[in-house]
């Protein structure tokens, strides 16, 4: 059994990865970093992520980093989790990727516009760029809401870990001020992933590595 330890950040898409680990059920060591004091900028972090971001898992002392990277290997290595829905064809894995792509590249910047606006300007007025990703991200849950019309979860029958993706998606959305309410079928799929055992253990890991971190600053 490998050696695994989940850098995180409270709040950030960590809760995904946390989720996954949490399913997968195997021992795992968490650290929140700080950045706050600069620690995602220390020479000891960049040496395990260049890029001085989270999620970052290291295998056996060996990193890893980008959620869809980690959530591939996990599903990979621990199959009898049900991460994703079993795949039997190349075309059946590229097809698990195309979701999960979609919020890194599409969503997770829109949720960053709403959220952290000040983060896509430099000195500017950041209310333009919090009007765009709301505009954006209407756009995104209209498609999300018409797709859950149909299913219960993102695949069909059964949770995956794309289900907890969108979640933390929409739900950074809303810590930014939008109003999910609208989208009737988000806000159901919403109450189902956070009544969720691994769901619940994630959030508690995190609140404990947050308490953590804080009681390092004293």
């Amino acid at each position: 059994m490998p050696d695994l330890k989940l850098y995180i950040l409270n709040t950030a898409c960590t809760r995904v990865t946390l989720t996954a680990l949490e399913q997968v059920g195997v021992p795992y060591a968490a650290h929140m970093v700080d950045f706050a004091t600069g620690e995602n900028r220390s020479a000891e972090y960049l040496a395990l992520n260049p890029q001085g971001k989270v999620p970052c898992l290291l295998v056996d002392g060996q990193p890893l980093t980008e959620n869809v990277a980690i959530l591939r290997w996990l599903n990979a290595t621990y199959p009898q989790a049900g991460l994703l829905p079993p795949a039997t064809t190349p075309w059946d894995e590229a097809e698990q990727l195309i979701p999960m792509l979609t919020i890194a590249s599409t969503w997770h910047p829109s949720v960053r516009a709403i959220k952290v606006p000040f983060m896509w300007t430099k000195g500017g007025d950041p209310a333009p760029v919090k009007a765009r990703g709301e505009e954006i991200y209407r756009g995104l849950l209209d498609g999300l809401d018409a797709h859950l019309a149909a299913r219960r979860w993102w695949f069909g029958d059964a949770w995956s870990i794309v289900d907890t993706y969108f979640w933390w998606a929409y739900v950074n959305a809303e810590f930014g001020g939008f109003d999910l309410s609208p989208w009737h079928n988000v806000v159901r799929h919403r109450a189902e992933v956070e009544a969720l055992p691994q769901v619940q253990r994630a959030l508690a890991r995190e609140a404990a590595e947050l308490q953590a971190m804080e009681a390092r600053r004293e």
